[in-house]
């Protein structure tokens, strides 16, 4: 199936509206081992026992930790496995400066990311799924391609070969899927580009609607003769 076909509802999506909704009872546990986070997750929830947590929301936070909190809120609503975030959080100062050096620079390449993915191996639970959307809310691109969130989701449509424009990804699997991460901005990006859309719409599209389309032959056949 070609994603062409999609174009306007890919176009369409409300994609900076995403949100999601996290309990604070769900990161107490990180509260009382980091002492810091007591305080943001004040000034986050105020009284409320939940917040929800939008695209934009993310992108208009100006400091630096609170959007790292943010960006895990947003992404793991119901929290990490095992102990991950409070380990990710006792490396948050090296994953700031690693953020900060990049958005030092002014076209990152294929060096940065691998010297990047180096540095992250480091920190327990800070995995693909994790630090892509790090990089995709950080506006970070590689050689002029903006990073985009990939995880397991997304992997797996690459992997049951759904969309023809994404055949090259065919055989990535989650544990190859680092090491194929430059290709997918680049291919995400010729994509968007050949629809007149943004990488982060495709990116929204697959994880929606990416394994939950279904074709008939009789509708493929009219299609083609449109």
């Amino acid at each position: 199936m070609n994603i062409d076909r999609y174009k306007i509802l890919i176009s369409s999506l409300p994609v900076r509206q995403q949100c999601f909704t996290t309990k604070r009872a769900t990161w107490l546990k990180a509260e009382n081992e980091i002492n810091w986070l007591k305080q943001l997750n004040d000034n986050l929830f105020g009284d409320k026992l939940t917040l929800t947590i939008s695209r934009q929301d993310i992108f208009e936070t100006k400091e630096l930790r609170e959007a790292i909190i943010k960006i895990i809120y947003w992404g793991y609503t119901a929290g990490m496995r095992g102990n991950h975030f409070v380990n990710i959080l006792k490396h948050i100062d090296k994953i700031e400066n690693a953020l900060l050096t990049l958005k030092q620079k002014s076209t990152p390449t294929d060096n940065e990311f691998y010297e990047l993915t180096a540095t992250f191996k480091n920190v327990a639970g800070l995995g693909l799924s994790t630090y892509s959307k790090l990089l995709y809310f950080f506006k970070i691109s590689f050689n002029d391609n903006p990073c985009l969130i990939l995880d397991q989701r997304l992997i797996t449509v690459f992997a049951n070969k759904v969309y023809s424009n994404f055949q090259q990804l065919s055989n990535i699997r989650y544990d190859n899927a680092e090491k194929k991460y430059l290709d997918f901005i680049q291919l995400a990006r010729q994509v968007a580009s050949n629809i007149e859309t943004d990488g982060e719409n495709i990116e929204l599209f697959l994880f929606t609607f990416g394994n939950n389309l279904k074709t008939t032959n009789t509708t493929e056949t009219k299609i083609s003769n449109m």
